[in-house]
C-alpha cells in the first residue's frame, strides 16, 4: 500500500488539530469534589469561588455529577446558591436528571460509573465583574445520598 502526501491532508491535519487545542480554550472553570466513599452527606456542600472579569461573553453553565449503578432515583435536586460581587445572592433548586423513565442511565460511562453535564444556564452573561461564589448542595432527603461519587461546576464559553 502506497501512502501519498499531499498539500492537501497536511492542511486537513492542521486544520483538525487547531480544532482541538481552540476546543480547550472555550473552558472557563471545571471543578468537582470526589466522595471516594461514592455518597454524598447531606451536611456536605461543594463551594466554587473564581474571579470573572468578562461581561461580555456569553457562557454556559453545567452541574457535573458521576453516579454509579448504586444510586437508587431516577433525578436529584440540588439547592445552587450564587453570591454576586456585589454581595447580593440567589438560590435555585434544580433537578437533575440521571435516568430515564426505563431506568436507564443517561451519563457517559461504563463500568456502572456515569459522568452526567446538566445543562443549568444556557448562552447567559455575567453581569458583574468580579468575585463569585457557587454553592451546591443535595436536596435530597437523605442523609448520606449513595451512589454519588462527585459532584462539580462547569462553565464555558457559549458559542
Amino acid at each position: 500500500m502506497v501512502v501519498r502526501k499531499t498539500k492537501n491532508s497536511c492542511l486537513l491535519v492542521f486544520i483538525v488539530a487547531l480544532f482541538l487545542v481552540s476546543c480547550g480554550n472555550n473552558v472557563l472553570i471545571d471543578d468537582d469534589v470526589a466522595y471516594e466513599q461514592s455518597y454524598w452527606p447531606v451536611s456536605d456542600k461543594y463551594i466554587l469561588e473564581f474571579e470573572q472579569p468578562d461581561t461580555v461573553s456569553n457562557y454556559n453553565f453545567f452541574i457535573t455529577l458521576r453516579n454509579t449503578d448504586d444510586y437508587p432515583y431516577r433525578n436529584i435536586y440540588v439547592f445552587l446558591t450564587t453570591v454576586f460581587p456585589n454581595g447580593k445572592t440567589t438560590r435555585d433548586t434544580i433537578d437533575c436528571p440521571l435516568a430515564n423513565y426505563q431506568g436507564k442511565w443517561l451519563g457517559k460511562g461504563f463500568g456502572g460509573v456515569y459522568d452526567n453535564r446538566i445543562i443549568y444556564m444556557h448562552n447567559t452573561r455575567f453581569q458583574q465583574p468580579g468575585s463569585y461564589k457557587v454553592i451546591m448542595e443535595q436536596a435530597m432527603r437523605n442523609k448520606e445520598l449513595p451512589g454519588i461519587k462527585s459532584v462539580g461546576i462547569r462553565i464555558e464559553k457559549a458559542n
